[in-house]
């Protein structure tokens, strides 16, 4: 499998930084995003994020230099007849099915017959978005975890019609660039969400019932059980409003209440606590900011704890 250039499709949060992945990799990357504005932002996030290149200066992990070679193989666009040289791209818009179906199907439209496209959902049936492609056996889950410029693992999600060449092709390839892939079965919330989902709730669940706080409840994960970070600081970094949709989504996909969202998240999110501020810069903060306490992680640091 030979890949040249990668196209990105939604420049938000996750789409900058599979972006700043694959260029930092040494690839070609087209992203994509409605307007120039969002293209901007996300090309601001790139450089001086809290992941983002300045912070690898930072760090001794890159130089001044660097960082414009790396931002010289990103072509911003709006324009998706960019992706006609694109050998595998990867659609990174909001978890809506009807949004995601509606670029998935111009994607399709413009990219060549052997081109690699792939969702990079947390929780959507890759089997029903696979229905807007022309290909949907060259159509599969590329799910990488936030943050991705850092995060090893990626899951792919195999859907009823894609054919194990290109889940074996995608999973080499991912191989080669430092990844670590598993594969799972169409099923809603994959493997990885399905149990993230599970703690998460649970976790805000005790915060709501005043069981403990938010740090102790994350402490206590990362001490008892081996987490480099809890499950709140986690849906803070994920995004609270994020988390909100992927719950909504699955109770929609299942009907089983198990899904349905916690009070607390809901009225979280209402007020406009959309996660972590240093991710989501419009955001009045996530659930610590609410309770007032310092991350888990931050208070494990100071102890001489993690990394």
């Amino acid at each position: 499998m030979k890949v040249e250039v990668i196209g990105v499709v939604g420049f938000g949060l996750m789409g900058t930084q599979i972006t700043q992945f694959f260029a930092q990799s040494g690839y070609e990357v087209v992203a994509i995003d409605v307007n120039q504005d969002a293209l901007k932002k996300g090309i601001d996030t790139i450089v001086s994020g809290r992941f983002g290149l300045r912070r690898l200066v930072e760090r001794g992990k890159i130089t001044e230099s660097e960082i414009e070679e790396i931002i010289k193989r990103i072509r911003l666009t709006t324009d998706y007849s960019e992706l006609r040289d694109a050998d595998v791209v990867i659609e990174a818009v909001f978890e809506d099915m009807n949004l995601k179906k509606k670029v998935l199907q111009k994607v399709s439209d413009i990219v060549r017959d052997d081109t690699i496209v792939g969702s990079n959902t947390s929780s959507i049936s890759i089997t029903k978005l696979a229905s807007a492609v022309k290909n949907p056996e060259s159509f599969l889950g590329i799910h990488f975890f936030n943050p991705a410029q850092i995060q090893k693992l990626v899951e792919l999600v195999k859907g009823l019609l894609t054919i194990d060449v290109v889940v074996n092709n995608v999973r080499s390839w991912l191989s080669d660039v430092g990844k670590v892939s598993i594969v799972v079965k169409d099923s809603p919330g994959f493997a990885t969400t399905r149990l993230g989902l599970t703690l998460g709730k649970e976790a805000m669940l005790m915060v709501q019932e005043g069981v403990a706080t938010p740090q102790d409840i994350d402490i206590g994960m990362m001490l008892g059980y081996g987490f480099t970070m809890g499950p709140l600081e986690t849906g803070d970094l994920v995004g609270l409003d994020t988390r909100l949709r992927i719950y909504e989504s699955m109770y929609e996909m299942t009907k089983d209440p198990k899904w349905a969202p916690p009070r607390l998240l809901v009225q979280l999110v209402d007020s406009g606590y959309l996660g972590d501020p240093s991710v989501k810069p419009e955001s009045r903060g996530g659930i610590y900011e609410y309770f007032g306490q310092e991350r888990a992680t931050q208070v494990l640091k100071k102890l001489g704890w993690g990394r």
